[in-house]
């Protein structure tokens, strides 16, 4: 298997069957209901590969069965366990959406070629999701994905093209007299 890549953690057992409710990193639990299996975060580190019995969304959270985990105390064992996926079994995005992992590195320049910083990670939000930018002055910022804002995004090429607001990717904007 490639790099594993983290898709959710557990967060709570769920009913009295053993299933457990996890929080998905980056998108919403029904992107992965058909997924089969998925790789384990264990305590002491590692991952184990482990099917699944059963799994659906229920409330914005992934609920999972797996098919030694009986009862509540032994689910309540997995909390803050950590699933993983190969790469390859990640389901298909639109053409419009990426993982998280996909823009991490990724060069930000503004509109005009100057470099801004670097994707460092990316945060839901409300209303949109934001990109963790590092800024070239080591401060980060939280740059909204709007298409106003994030105009361009080229993952082959690592780098991402934005029309910013002032002040958000460059320091505290000048004063106008």
């Amino acid at each position: 298997m490639n790099s594993p890549i983290l898709v959710a953690t557990i967060v709570a057992s769920r009913g009295n069957r053993g299933e457990v409710s996890a929080r998905c990193a980056g998108g919403p639990p029904e992107r992965l209901l058909k997924v089969e299996e998925v790789f384990l975060g264990g305590a002491q580190g590692g991952l184990e590969r482990v099917p699944l019995l059963r799994n659906w969304a229920h409330k914005g959270r992934w609920i999972l069965q797996f098919p030694e985990v009986e009862s509540i105390s032994q689910a309540r064992a997995l909390v803050g366990r950590r699933i993983f996926l190969a790469e390859a079994e990640l389901p298909v995005l639109q053409e419009d959406r990426f993982y998280t992992f996909h823009l991490v590195g990724s060069t930000v320049l503004h509109k005009d070629g100057r470099e801004l910083g670097k994707v460092k990670d990316s945060q839901a939000g409300q209303a949109h999701d934001f990109l963790v930018v590092e800024r070239c002055d080591g401060l980060e910022a939280l740059v909204p994905m709007v298409r106003a804002i994030v105009l361009e995004i080229d993952t082959r090429a690592g780098k991402v093209i934005v029309d910013p607001p002032a002040g958000l990717l460059e320091g505290e904007p000048e004063e106008v007299r």
